[in-house]
């Protein structure tokens, strides 16, 4: 397996586990639609609803292919109401580190001690946040370049995607979680969540 592929299957892989994670702590649906398993050697939860499995696989899927392209800047996990208004925002954002060292973390060791401790501070993250309102829902929202999505959007693989251009429009909120900064080979993520 080569480099890149092996940090896109990580990535991917991780992503789905916090995407899963993130709709039971938040309690987006009842916890009765999750079973338990073991991932990074602590518990984690997965959805066991076609419907929201479907579509996180999909956007997993599109990701992936950003990945591919070197094109994947940002992906933010949004929670909203019923109104598809946004209450919580978990943001993960990609840097290319130009400076990665083959020889550190060669077996992952260190990759795998980071994503468990994602995990772990994210069980611990529904503490802070404030109940959702019923009806609430999620998005998953993929930040890459006009370029890439547009050979995206002619590629019958991800005709079921929905790619919309948004313009950049930030709102200034000073409530901001931070998670973690952590390693995947040679990209470093930084993970947080801002609060509506």
């Amino acid at each position: 397996m080569d480099k890149d592929t092996c940090f896109i299957d990580i990535t991917a892989e991780f992503l789905g586990v916090a995407f899963h994670s993130i709709l039971y702590y938040t309690s987006v649906y009842p916890k009765n639609i999750f079973e338990t398993r073991k991932k990074y050697n602590v518990v984690v939860y997965r959805s066991i609803h076609p419907e929201v499995n479907q579509y996180i696989e999909l956007c997993l899927k599109t990701i992936v292919e950003c990945l591919k392209n070197n094109q994947l800047d940002c992906v933010d996990f949004v929670v909203t109401d019923s109104e598809y208004k946004p209450l919580l925002k978990f943001v993960f954002q990609f840097d290319k580190d130009s400076m990665f060292d083959e020889t550190v973390d060669a077996y992952l060791v260190q990759c795998e001690q980071n994503l468990r401790a994602f995990c772990l501070k994210l069980s611990s993250i529904g503490n802070c946040l404030k109940e959702l309102p019923e009806n609430s829902s999620f998005s998953i929202y993929i930040h890459t370049n006009e370029s890439n999505a547009v050979a995206m959007s002619t590629n019958p693989e991800f005709e079921e995607f929905p790619l919309i251009e948004v313009r950049d429009i930030y709102e200034d909120t000073d409530k901001i979680i931070p998670l973690s900064r952590f390693s995947i080979r040679s990209y470093a993520i930084d993970t947080f969540v801002e609060l509506k």
